[in-house]
C-alpha cells in the first residue's frame, strides 16, 4: 500500500486552509495544547471508513469562525502511488459523508482496501479499565485492517440485532417475524466473529515474533458464542447455523430481557501482562499504556506490507525516556508513514533527522529543522 505524500484540508475544524508535502517516514508535530495538532490527525484518520479517532459527526467536523459554521468541509490526499482521495461534505448534502477516488464515487470498503489507518489516542488509556464495548470496538478497528467488509457485517449486525431487539420488547411471538432477522444475524454473526479470530491469532503471531523490549508482550484472548466455536476448528457455515439455532431457541428468554442476550455483541477481549501473571485491568497505569502501544506495534507488524499509515496522538507525553527510545527505534525500524503528535519538542529527540518535522500554532502548520533548537 501507499503513503501519504500530500494533504490538503479545507474548512476543516481550525483549519481554513492547510496544504503539506509529506515523507513516507515518521511524521511529527508539535504544538501547545489546543494548536490542532489532533485536528491534522483527525482528518488523516478520516481517510478510513467510520467515524475517525475522535468518533465525530459529519456535521461537527466544519470549521467554525466567530459563531458562523462553515457549508462544508474537505479532505484531499494525494499518496506516493499517485492515487487521490477526498473525503468530505457538500453543502446540499451536509449529513452525508462523500467519499472519492480519482474523482470518481466510491465506497467505505474500497476506501480501506486502498489505505489502511490506525490510531492510538489519550481516551484509548482506559481501554482495559473501561467497558467491554471498548474492547470490542478496539479489536473490530484492528480487524478492518484486514478484512474491509468487516465494518459492513457489522453495520447489518445490528440492523438486524435492533429489528430483532424491538420484536422482542414488544412482546412478537410470531416465528416468521424472527427468522429472516436471525438468519442476517447468524450470517452476519459468523462472519464477524471469524474476523475477529483470525485477527487475533495474527496479532499472537505477531507478538510472537516481536523481540522482547520496553514494550510488554501481551497475551490476547476472545472469547464468544460464535468465536469459541470458531477457534475451536468449527467451519464458519456450521457455527452459523449453530447461531441461527441458537437464536430461535432462547427467543422465549430473551423476550423476557426484552434485547438479544447472546452473539458477538457479547463478546469479551481479555489482555494479560504474560510476565507478571497479571490481567490488564490490574496492571499500573504506565504498564498499561506499554501494552497497549505494544499492541498497536504488534497490528502494524503484522500488516505491514499493506504499510498502515499510524496516528499516534500524545503517545509519549506518559513514557519515560528508555522507552520513547525504545518507541522510536521500533517505529523507524517498521519503515511505515507514522505520524505523533506532543506539546514538548523534546518528547522526539530520539528520531532526529529521521522524521519530518512539523510546528502547530494557531491553525499552522510550519516545517522545521530538527536540528534546529
Amino acid at each position: 500500500m501507499a503513503s501519504l505524500a500530500s494533504l490538503r484540508l479545507t474548512d476543516f475544524r481550525s483549519y481554513d486552509r492547510l496544504d503539506l508535502d509529506l515523507s513516507p517516514g515518521p511524521v511529527v508535530l508539535f504544538g501547545a495544547n489546543g494548536a490542532g495538532k489532533t485536528n491534522l490527525m483527525e482528518a488523516v484518520s478520516l481517510l478510513s471508513p467510520g467515524r475517525g479517532l475522535r468518533g465525530a459527526g459529519i456535521d461537527a467536523l466544519a470549521r467554525v469562525e466567530d459563531g458562523r459554521t462553515a457549508p462544508a468541509w474537505g479532505i484531499n490526499a494525494a499518496l506516493s502511488d499517485t492515487t487521490h482521495i477526498s473525503v468530505g461534505q457538500l453543502p446540499d448534502s451536509p449529513r452525508r459523508r462523500i467519499v472519492r477516488i480519482n474523482r470518481t464515487n466510491a465506497t467505505a470498503a474500497q476506501l480501506a482496501d486502498l489505505l489502511t489507518v490506525q490510531w492510538l489516542t489519550p481516551a484509548q488509556d482506559r481501554l482495559f479499565t473501561g467497558p467491554e464495548s471498548d474492547r470490542r470496538r478496539f479489536v473490530d478497528r484492528l480487524a478492518l485492517a484486514f478484512d474491509p467488509s468487516h465494518g459492513v457485517a457489522s453495520l447489518r449486525y445490528e440492523k438486524a440485532r435492533a429489528e430483532r431487539n424491538r420484536l422482542l420488547s414488544d412482546g412478537v411471538s410470531d416465528a416468521s417475524w424472527y427468522d429472516a432477522l436471525e438468519a442476517d444475524m447468524a450470517a452476519c454473526g459468523a462472519a464477524i466473529a471469524k474476523t475477529r479470530v483470525d485477527t487475533v491469532e495474527r496479532m499472537r503471531e505477531a507478538i510472537a515474533e516481536r523481540d522482547a523490549s520496553a514494550f510488554p508482550q501481551a497475551g490476547i484472548e476472545i472469547e464468544g458464542t460464535v468465536e469459541d466455536l470458531l477457534a475451536d476448528g468449527v467451519y464458519r457455515d456450521d457455527a452459523e447455523v449453530d447461531f441461527r439455532e441458537r437464536l430461535a431457541e432462547t427467543r422465549p428468554i430473551d423476550r423476557r430481557a426484552g434485547r438479544s442476550l447472546t452473539g458477538p455483541h457479547r463478546t469479551t477481549i481479555k489482555v494479560t501482562h504474560p510476565g507478571k501473571a497479571m490481567d490488564a485491568v490490574l496492571c499500573s497505569t504506565g504498564e498499561q499504556k506499554a501494552l497497549l502501544i505494544g499492541l498497536i506495534l504488534a497490528h502494524a507488524r503484522a500488516q505491514v506490507t499493506r504499510s498502515p499509515v499510524l496516528l499516534l496522538d500524545e503517545v509519549a507525553a506518559h513514557l519515560d525516556a528508555t522507552r520513547r527510545a525504545a518507541l522510536s527505534e521500533e517505529l523507524i525500524d517498521l519503515g511505515l508513514q507514522v505520524f505523533m503528535t506532543g506539546t514538548d519538542r523534546s518528547l522526539f529527540t530520539d528520531f532526529g533527522d529521521r522524521a519530518q518535522w512539523f510546528e502547530v500554532a494557531d491553525g499552522r502548520v510550519e516545517a522545521v529543522d530538527p536540528s534546529a533548537q
